[in-house]
């Protein structure tokens, strides 16, 4: 799983959601560039796997969200990686665009730590039911 999530505090409950047995193979950026040059495989990130799912912040750094989620869709290779938006937005606009451009779920973050965990705790248990795709590079 690929976390891009500029406040660390938000990071928290989905590693500890994630983290529990078994364990998902977590990796995060903090940045939307950060989270492109990761899925891309450029720069630093060129020996990287490719995660089977993508948890987004929208409201990120150098990069924002909406535009990292465009950019990934538009890639066959990356399109199928389920992406939830995770965010503190509860615009119209933004679940619309999100869903728009090929987000799998928009789940707006909840005020406190306690119901943060939950939520997180709630993504988790669905992912863990749901079925990926091969996520098998193709071979030039």
């Amino acid at each position: 799983m690929l976390i891009a999530e500029d406040d660390p505090h938000d990071v928290t409950p989905l590693l500890r959601a994630f983290k529990k047995r078994p364990a998902w193979k977590i990796a995060v950026v903090d940045d939307g560039m950060e989270a492109l040059d990761y899925l891309f495989k450029r720069g630093k990130y060129t020996d990287v796997w490719r995660p089977d799912l993508f948890i987004l912040n929208l409201n990120m750094p150098k990069v924002d969200g909406l535009d990292v989620l465009k950019q990934v869709r538009a890639v066959p290779y990356l399109a199928t990686i389920p992406i939830v938006i995770w965010t503190v937005s509860q615009h119209f606009m933004d679940i619309e665009r999100a869903y728009g451009l090929g987000a799998a779920a928009f789940v707006s973050k909840p005020c406190g730590d306690d119901e943060m965990q939950q939520c997180a705790i709630a993504i988790r248990t669905f992912w863990d039911k749901a079925r990926f795709l091969d996520t098998e590079e193709p071979v030039a």
